[in-house]
């Protein structure tokens, strides 16, 4: 007995101890006030990733499904066994050189993680042309693998094609769809492209007076169900007017079609300005573990499109002919049943001390400037650079509350280093003197608002009233002063750490609380 229990005494502390990080991490998304989908009586409310979470995929691999999204320079994956609570797995990024990550998609087989996704700028790139990469690795925690090109022979005039999508076969044939219905046959290990392009689909054609950004046949995402294939796509535009998104239904015998479209099309679409959620479309469907069919997809909250895109999940029905469809009985903002599995607690926590030499999941920077970014040490030390507040030095995360602060302690600006914090266009910084308003598309220093014999440190911060920002110093961290301006912010939910000039700067104790 002795010897069971010194066995299995390391693998309960193990547990334990894995438990006990959920649990803080948990605990302390909840103290910051940030939304969470698990109402805590059995059901959930959408979002289930708010804030900035658009182009969902989704995997089920054992008992653990995986979600990842992209990310600027590279992925995010988190982990849920009950779609509803998340945990952050990874924030991968790539190697210097790929940015301009767009509508990734996350897949499971031959014992490895893939994920297809198409990049922007990328080593060795000519013309203006986007370019679908794959990376792998055995567990989702990495290490993943280099960037593979799937050289796939350009298919239209601007495009090798966006927002890739990826099925096999169960004879293990392999196949990738890209936009605009265009899709190639892969090599054995789904690295490479073996066919050109060929043009298999051209969507659904929506109502002539429903009103669209544009057509933009997206976002193909595909499962197999019986004796189909099934292929999920968005269309109308992922912008322009609140009710122009949709995703879109269709299927067929084989991989490549002929493809039938759903006559209960769209599976999600946003009819009336006045619903909770605008822009819904990009969606997939997929089988739980439990046998129980799903929707994730991404919308805009009604009136803060500036927050990005969140991600929804809604149940799934089969009608008797054979087509998914959302069950009538929920709306997008319904109390829903949480499905059945271990809640590994949910979120990501948004404030940061700093102490780890690896920076914090939930930022991100342009990787041309990752060796000026140097946290540790409970401190985040930034090496200023660039002419004006759109090409400093920064660091930059998405906030998941219509209202919001964030405050930060500032050390070592100079005239020549002025730093501070932004929401969108709308900022103040700080040059060792003066505290100045920044705004403008340069986001450039308007006029000194306060002046002061020199110091060294300063605290700022900003409050976000559902886009009516105010911003504060503070020369102790606890008396606040309030600058006489406000501003309305127009552009985005996204807040920033900069550094302009030349010189170094560091940041502590940055803090998110969520206001409502």
């Amino acid at each position: 007995m002795k010897f069971l229990l010194r066995s299995i005494l390391p693998i309960l502390t193990c547990f334990a101890s894995l438990a006990s990080a959920q649990s803080e991490r948990a605990l302390q998304v909840e103290r910051e006030g940030q939304t969470i989908p698990d109402q805590k009586n059995g059901y959930y409310q959408n979002p289930i990733f708010p804030g900035n979470y658009g182009d969902p995929s989704l995997v089920l691999v054992g008992e653990d499904y995986y979600a990842a999204f992209s990310r600027g320079n590279g992925i995010m994956v988190w982990r849920s066994r009950d779609l509803v609570n998340w945990e952050p797995v990874v924030r991968h990024r790539l190697p210097e050189g790929f940015n301009r990550v767009w509508a990734i998609d996350i897949q499971h087989f031959d014992g490895k993680f893939h994920v297809y996704m198409p990049i922007g700028q990328y080593p060795g790139k000519t013309g203006t042309t986007f370019a679908n990469f794959v990376i792998s690795a055995e567990n989702p925690e990495g290490p993943w693998s280099e960037p593979i090109n799937l050289d796939i022979i350009p298919a239209d005039h601007y495009y090798n094609g966006i927002d890739p999508g990826f099925i096999q076969t169960p004879e293990g044939e392999k196949f990738l769809y890209v936009h605009h219905g265009w899709a190639v046959r892969l090599n054995d290990d789904g690295t490479k492209a073996v066919t050109e392009p060929e043009l298999v689909y051209e969507g659904w054609d929506y109502p002539e007076e429903w009103p669209v950004e544009c057509h933009c046949l997206e976002s193909p995402k595909l499962f197999l169900k019986g004796d189909y294939y099934y292929m999920v796509s968005a269309m109308g535009g992922t912008s322009g007017p609140s009710t122009a998104h949709m995703s879109v239904v269709a299927r067929a015998p084989h991989p490549l079609g002929p493809w039938e479209n759903s006559p209960y099309n769209p599976l999600h679409h946003t009819y009336s300005h006045d619903e909770p959620f605008w822009h819904q479309g990009h969606g997939t469907v997929f089988e739980d573990k439990n046998g129980d069919w799903w929707t994730i997809y991404h919308a805009r909250v009604n009136s803060y499109t500036e927050m990005g895109r969140p991600t929804l999940l809604m149940p799934v029905e089969w009608t008797e002919d054979g087509w998914p469809v959302q069950k009538s009985v929920y709306v997008s903002n319904s109390l829903i049943p949480i499905p059945e599995g271990e809640n590994v607690g949910h979120g990501l926590p948004l404030s940061d001390s700093f102490d780890s030499s690896e920076i914090g999941m939930q930022w991100s920077f342009g990787s041309a400037k990752s060796d000026l970014i140097k946290p540790g040490g409970g401190k985040l030390t930034l090496i200023a650079s660039g002419e004006d507040f759109n090409s400093a030095t920064q660091i930059h995360a998405d906030a998941p509350n219509k209202s919001f602060e964030i405050s930060v302690k500032l050390n070592g600006a100079t005239e020549d280093a002025p730093s501070g914090i932004r929401l969108g266009s709308n900022g103040i910084a700080f040059d060792g003197t003066k505290l100045f308003y920044t705004e403008g598309p340069g986001w450039r220093i308007r006029r000194p608002v306060f002046t002061f014999d020199h110091t060294d440190t300063i605290w700022l911060k900003m409050r976000n009233l559902r886009k009516d920002i105010s911003f504060y110093y503070s020369r102790d961290g606890s008396s606040w002063i309030k600058f006489p301006h406000g501003a309305r912010q127009h552009s985005s939910y996204r807040y920033t750490l900069f550094a302009r000039g030349s010189g170094e700067v560091s940041f502590q104790h940055f803090e998110y609380k969520g206001l409502e």
